[in-house]
């Protein structure tokens, strides 16, 4: 009862919020209905049209290749965290009236500064996963087999999975075909869209 009331109280139930959206997120990817890097192509147009660099941001922050998806995932956990122990052990400090609020958006920020480099902590041994996968979405792969892990793949979603260089990769792939492709199907990379950062494929014909 006393980890709900913290969770459930102001200012921790600010980033409880943000968590279960995180949670909802993630859950929905695993079932194959959402790309981890869903967001990357609208920035990508959206950095185009203002000259900027979509991920500069964050890559400036230390995530380096990392999708965005994880990065802010690991943010919100982890300031989520902080967040609930600093309300546990300094909620005496909060006051009452206004102050409450003030104090508590204090704490909010400084939560969400200290998560931020255990985070960029964290995400270090993923970067060189993600960075081999961004390399890699090339031409070299075009003809490779690739196996499906979303529920169904179209000419909007879809991701699969490929051995590259003895590495077993994350790709997104979309199709035009008419044949349905689901979980565990096998399909071939026919062509690579740069700016999509995903690749068309085709049913394997043989």
């Amino acid at each position: 009862m006393e980890f709900l009331n913290l969770a459930l109280t102001f200012p921790t139930i600010i980033f409880t919020a943000l968590l279960l959206v995180v949670v909802l997120f993630w859950a929905i990817t695993l079932l194959g209905f959402a790309d981890i890097d869903m967001f990357e192509s609208d920035l990508d147009i959206e950095a185009n049209s203002s000259n900027t660099n979509s991920t500069g941001l964050f890559s400036s922050f230390g995530f380096g290749s990392i999708p965005i998806t994880v990065s802010i995932s690991l943010v919100v956990m982890l300031s989520w965290l902080v967040n609930i122990y600093a309300h546990k052990f300094f909620a005496y400090l909060l006051g009452d009236g206004i102050l409450f609020y003030i104090f508590g958006f204090v704490m909010l920020v400084v939560s969400a500064i200290i998560a931020l480099p255990i985070a960029i902590i964290i995400s270090k041994p993923l970067q060189g996963f993600f960075s081999s996968v961004e390399t890699s979405r090339s031409s070299d792969l075009l003809g490779l087999e690739c196996t499906v892990v979303t529920g169904k793949v179209t000419s909007t979603f879809g991701q699969g999975r490929i051995n590259f260089q003895g590495t077993e990769q994350l790709i997104q792939i979309r199709s035009h075909d008419e044949h349905p492709y689901s979980t565990g199907d096998t399909v071939v990379l026919l062509e690579h869209l740069k700016e999509q950062h995903c690749y068309i494929v085709t049913a394997k014909p043989w």
